[in-house]
C-alpha cells in the first residue's frame, strides 16, 4: 500500500478517505487489515498512479477549461456593463494589487512552498493587497485573501502535494472581474496558459517564476519514454511556452537555469528571482546547552569530538544522497571510506527505506530523523560540524543557505547552479566534483576544520524580508514594461465606452421620437 494524500477542499481527484487512512494505520502497526480496508487501499493506489491521473486530467481538462473561459468573458461583459453604468472599475490606490497563483504552500514542506509563503507574508506586511489562489493551505494560516480552490489531483510522485490541473470557475472570475497591478504565477503549473492568455487580453503584467527542471524529474520518475514525451509536450504547450511568449518577465532562482529552461533568446526578459530564508536561521544558539542537548537527544552522541555530517533534503533518487556513502567509514572499519563521522539525515521521501537499508548493509553510523519541522532545523544546523549536499537537481537549494546562515559550513558540489550562487561566497576548499570521493573527503575535512570560524568572520545573511522587497522591484519593472500597452488598451476601452453610451442614448432618443412625436408631427405637416 502506498501513502494516501489527504483530500483538499477544492474539486479534487485522488484523495484518500478515512477508511483508507485506517488501512494505512493497520499496515504500519503490522496488523492484517480486513478485506474492505485492503480494497480501499488498492483503490487509493490505483487512483494516485500517474497513468490514471494523466488520463483523468486529459479527459477533464478541456471541458473545464472551456467553462473557465466562459466565466472569464462573462465577468468581462459584466465589467463593461458596470463601466457603461458609471461604476468606477479601476480605482487607483496607493498599494499594489497582486494576484499569486501557485500549487505550493504549507502544509507542503519543500522549498517552493516555503518561498511562496514567505513572499506573501512579507508583501502583505508592507501593506500590499496579495490575493492567493492555491491547491491547499493550512487552515491556521488562511485569511480571507487566500483561496485554496484550484481544482487539483494528487501528485503521483509526492503524495503529500497536489497539482492544479485547471484554473476553476473562481479564479476565472477573479481574473475577469477584478483589477490587478501584477499577477505572479509559480511554475511548474498546468494552468499557466489560461492565466497568461487572459492576462494578455487585459494587458495585465505577469511575472512567471520557474523552480523545477521538469524534464529531468519526468525522466527520473517515469520509466516509459512515450509517456514522458507526451507529458512534456503537454506541459510545454499549456505551461512553459505560453510563459516564454506572454510572460512580462520570466525568473528563476539562478540565471543559468532560467536560460536553460526558457531559452537564451529571451535573455532580456529573464531575471533571478530573489531568495532568502527566515530570521530564525542564525548562528546564535537558543540556550547555552543547545548543542550538547541536540547532539545527545537527536544524534545519539554524548561527546563533542565525534564529527557529525548533516543532510537536510527530500529523500528521492534525483537528490543522490547515496553518493555520499562510499566516502564514509563503516563502524567496523571494513569499508574503504575516508571520512570518520556520523551521518544525520533529516527528511523523508520515496528513497528513505532504501537509503536506510543500504546504510545498514554498509554498517555506517547513520541516523535518519524523518521529517523535521522547519522551526526545529536551526538547532540541527548549529549542532552539526558540517552540512553536505550531493544533489545536482537544485534550482537554488534553500537548505544550503539555511546551513550557512546558522554558521554551519556547507560542502557543495560543482554545478552551474551552485557555481552561480556560491562561487564567490564560500571557500573553494569546501567544493567538490560529484563522483570524486577524495575531493569530497577533502572538502568535508576543510569545512570541519575552521569552517565555523570562517563564517563568523564572513557571515551569510539573506532573509525573506529583503527578498520580498527585491521581488516588489521586479513587479514594478513588470508594471513599467506594460504601462504603454495598458494605456493603449485604456484608450480603446474608453472609446468603446463612449461609443456604446452614445449608441444607447441615440437609440433611446430615436425610440422616444418615433413613439411620442412622429405621428403628431406627420399630421401637422
Amino acid at each position: 500500500c502506498t501513502q494516501v494524500a489527504p483530500r483538499g477542499r477544492g474539486s479534487n481527484f485522488g484523495g484518500g478517505s478515512a477508511r483508507q487512512a485506517a488501512a494505512m494505520g493497520e499496515v504500519e502497526r503490522g496488523e492484517r487489515p480486513d478485506l474492505r480496508c485492503r480494497v480501499a487501499c488498492w483503490v487509493a493506489a490505483v487512483r494516485t498512479h500517474y497513468l490514471v491521473l494523466l488520463v483523468f486530467t486529459v479527459v477533464v481538462y478541456f471541458p473545464r477549461l472551456c467553462l473557465s473561459y466562459f466565466v472569464f468573458f462573462l465577468a468581462q461583459v459584466l465589467r463593461l456593463i458596470a463601466r457603461i453604468s458609471g461604476v468606477q472599475t479601476a480605482r487607483p490606490v496607493a498599494n499594489r494589487r497582486i494576484l499569486v497563483i501557485t500549487d505550493y504552500l504549507p502544509p507542503q514542506t519543500h522549498g517552493i512552498a516555503i518561498r511562496c509563503h514567505a513572499y506573501v507574508k512579507h508583501l502583505r506586511a508592507q501593506g500590499h493587497e496579495v490575493v492567493v489562489f492555491c491547491t491547499a493551505y493550512e487552515p491556521s494560516k488562511e485569511t480571507s485573501f487566500d483561496h485554496p480552490n484550484i481544482p487539483c489531483v494528487v501528485n503521483p510522485f509526492n503524495l503529500k502535494n497536489r497539482i492544479g490541473y485547471n484554473p476553476g470557475v473562481k479564479l476565472a472570475w477573479y481574473l475577469g472581474a477584478h483589477t490587478w497591478d501584477v499577477v505572479h504565477v509559480f511554475y511548474p503549473s498546468l494552468i499557466g496558459g489560461f492565466v497568461l492568455s487572459t492576462c494578455a487580453w487585459r494587458q495585465i503584467p505577469v511575472y512567471c517564476s520557474h523552480h523545477v527542471e521538469m524534464k529531468m524529474f519526468a525522466s527520473e520518475h517515469v520509466p516509459f519514454a512515450p509517456v514522458v514525451n507526451f507529458g512534456m509536450f503537454m506541459y510545454n504547450l499549456i505551461g512553459k511556452w505560453p510563459a516564454a511568449a506572454w510572460g512580462t518577465l520570466n525568473a528563476a532562482p539562478t540565471l543559468c537555469f532560467a536560460r536553460d529552461h526558457i531559452g537564451k533568446q529571451y535573455e532580456e526578459r529573464l531575471r533571478r528571482v530573489p531568495s532568502g530564508t527566515h530570521e530564525v536561521f542564525k548562528p546564535e544558539p537558543d540556550s547555552p546547552d543547545e548543542r550538547r542537548e541536540v547532539r545527545l537527544k537527536r544524534f545519539g552522541i554524548d561527546d563533542d569530538k565525534t564529527k557529525v555530517i548533516l543532510i537536510v533534503q527530500r529523500l528521492s533518487p534525483e537528490k543522490g544522497t547515496d553518493r555520499l556513502y562510499p566516502a564514509l567509514k563503516s563502524k567496523d572499519g571494513s569499508s574503504g571510506g575516508m571520512v570518520d563521522a556520523v551521518l544525520v539525515v533529516a527528511g523523508d521521501g520515496p528513497a528513505k527505506a532504501s537509503l536506510e537499508a543500504e546504510a545498514k548493509r554498509l554498517k555506517l553510523r547513520a541516523v535518519f530523523l524523518g521529517n523535521v519541522p522547519h522551526h526545529d532545523l536551526p538547532s540541527l544546523y548549529r549542532a552539526a560540524d558540517c552540512w553536505v549536499t550531493m544533489s545536482l537537481s537544485e534550482t537554488f537549494g534553500l537548505t544550503t543557505l539555511e546551513a550557512l546562515m546558522c554558521g554551519c559550513p556547507a560542502v557543495i558540489p560543482y554545478c552551474d547552479v551552485f557555481n552561480e550562487i556560491w562561487d564567490e561566497r564560500v571557500p573553494k576548499s569546501w567544493r567538490y566534483h560529484v563522483g570524486n570521493n577524495e575531493e569530497l573527503a577533502s572538502a568535508i575535512a576543510a569545512a570541519q576544520d575552521g569552517g565555523r570560524e570562517w563564517l563568523a568572520k564572513q557571515p551569510v545573511r539573506m532573509t525573506w524580508k529583503g527578498a520580498a522587497e527585491e521581488l516588489l522591484e521586479h513587479y514594478e519593472e513588470c508594471i513599467r514594461m506594460k504601462a504603454k500597452d495598458r494605456q493603449t488598451l485604456k484608450a480603446w476601452v474608453q472609446l468603446a465606452d463612449h461609443s456604446i453610451r452614445a449608441a444607447i442614448c441615440s437609440a433611446i432618443a430615436t425610440w422616444a421620437l418615433l413613439r411620442y412625436y412622429y405621428r403628431p408631427l406627420k399630421g401637422f405637416l
